[in-house]
């Protein structure tokens, strides 16, 4: 059952247009894949870049996981909390969003963190209106950039 709050929120980023800079790969006839992908834009711009993590009472799950480990909703909190203490310039923008079932699957582009902008993608599954896994996968060749370290190798090249 879905609670007010994230109604309202869901219906705000609907109106919205998915938020700036979003733009839908897929267009789903599903009604439920278009709610997902508004909840998925509510945790990316109101949770994550906005740092409402009172909002995660209603829209993450009380025994969320992430990257397949137990997290749970106050895990979740205090990940969202440390992030933001750590990088509060960092902001993500949604660069493609496709919606599949209980499943939305977003390429982000992170700015305002040090060593420049960076790539990420992050996947939810949403059930009952509520984030209850989330895994993402960063830019590591970004990353590796960021850090300094060697660049990785290209995979082989085709020489006619």
């Amino acid at each position: 059952m879905r609670s007010p709050v994230m109604a309202a929120w869901i219906a705000l980023a609907a109106l919205a247009g998915g938020g700036a800079g979003t733009r839908a790969v897929a267009q789903s006839a599903d009604p439920g894949a278009e709610q997902n992908k508004a909840l998925f834009t509510v945790v990316v711009n109101q949770i994550l870049n906005q740092g409402d993590v009172a909002l995660a009472d209603a829209l993450i799950a009380e025994n969320v996981s992430k990257d397949g480990a137990p997290l749970g909703r106050e895990g979740y909190k205090a990940m969202v909390k440390e992030m933001r203490a750590k990088t509060p310039e960092a902001r993500f923008a949604i660069a493609d969003l496709v919606a599949d079932g209980d499943r939305v699957i977003g390429r982000l582009t992170e700015t305002g963190a040090p060593g420049g902008p960076a790539s990420e993608i992050m996947i939810l599954r949403i059930r009952d209106g509520q984030v209850t896994e989330t895994w993402t996968l960063a830019d590591e060749p970004g990353i590796r950039k960021q850090l300094g370290l060697e660049a990785a190798t290209a995979g082989p090249s085709s020489a006619n």
